[in-house]
C-alpha cells in the first residue's frame, strides 16, 4: 500500500512495503532508457522519411512551410507525452507515487529536467527519477537536433529557389 505524506507543501510518495532491490531498479530505469530510445529514434526516422518521400521540406510558401515546422513540432512534443506517459506507467505500477495524475506530473516535471520538488520519491526510488531526468536531457537534444535539420532543409531550399529566381 502506499502513503502520501505531506510535509511543507511536498508530497512525499512512500510505500509501505520495502522498494525493490537496486539491481531491479537499474535494470528497470535501464530497460525503460533504452525503450525510450528505440520509440523516439523510430519515430524520427519515420518522420524524417516521410518528410523526404512527400518533398515538405522543399515547399516555397510561407504557409506550407509553417505547417511543415508545426506539424513536425507537434508530432515531436507528442513523442515526448508517450515517454512521459511510459515513465507515469512504472511510477504507477512500482506504487511511487499516490495516483495517476501525480505520477504523470512527476514523470513530467522530471523528464524536463524542471524538478519542481512538490513532488519527491522515497530514497528507494529515486535512481529511477535521476534516469528518467537523462533520458529527457538525451532525447530533447536529439529532437532539437531534428527540428534544426528540418529548419534548415527548409531553409536551403528557400535559398536556392530564391537563387534560381
Amino acid at each position: 500500500m502506499l502513503r502520501a505524506v505531506a510535509h511543507d507543501d511536498v508530497v512525499m510518495a512512500q510505500p509501505d512495503g520495502a522498494s525493490p532491490g537496486i539491481l531491479a531498479l537499474v535494470w528497470q530505469a535501464g530497460a525503460l532508457l533504452s525503450l525510450c530510445v528505440m520509440f523516439h529514434s523510430l519515430s524520427l526516422v519515420t518522420l524524417g522519411r516521410a518528410l523526404r518521400r512527400r518533398h515538405l521540406t522543399a515547399r516555397t510558401t510561407f504557409s506550407g512551410n509553417l505547417l511543415v515546422v508545426v506539424g513536425v513540432t507537434t508530432t515531436i512534443v507528442s513523442v515526448h507525452l508517450v515517454e512521459i506517459a511510459c515513465w507515469a506507467a512504472v511510477y504507477v505500477w512500482q506504487g511511487c507515487v499516490p495516483d495517476a495524475s501525480t505520477a504523470f506530473y512527476f514523470s513530467a516535471v522530471t523528464y524536463t529536467t524542471v524538478g519542481y520538488g512538490d513532488v519527491v520519491l522515497s530514497e528507494g526510488f529515486r535512481a529511477l527519477a535521476a534516469t528518467e531526468a537523462l533520458t529527457g536531457i538525451l532525447l530533447s537534444g536529439l529532437s532539437t537536433g531534428f527540428l534544426f535539420a528540418v529548419l534548415s532543409q527548409i531553409f536551403n531550399g528557400q535559398v536556392a529557389s530564391s537563387a534560381e529566381s
